[in-house]
């Protein structure tokens, strides 16, 4: 099985994660909260965080739409 490595850091993040747990603990909840949803706008609000990682956001200023 390949590890995946987190986007923001060279930690190993499991299957099914967009981060690993110490960069994940470091959004804001909101931000953790609205990226754990599993609706119609899942995909969406991914992209904006994977947006936010390549302009180097600072982890606890990211945010997402609802």
């Amino acid at each position: 099985m390949t590890k995946l490595k987190c986007p923001t850091c060279t930690r190993h993040r499991g299957p099914g994660h967009y981060l690993c747990q110490s960069c994940w603990g470091r959004l804001a909840p909101a931000t953790r909260r609205r990226l754990s949803l599993r609706d119609d706008r899942a995909f969406a609000r991914l992209r904006e965080l994977h947006a936010a990682l390549e302009a180097r956001t600072p982890l606890p200023d990211i945010e997402v739409s609802r």
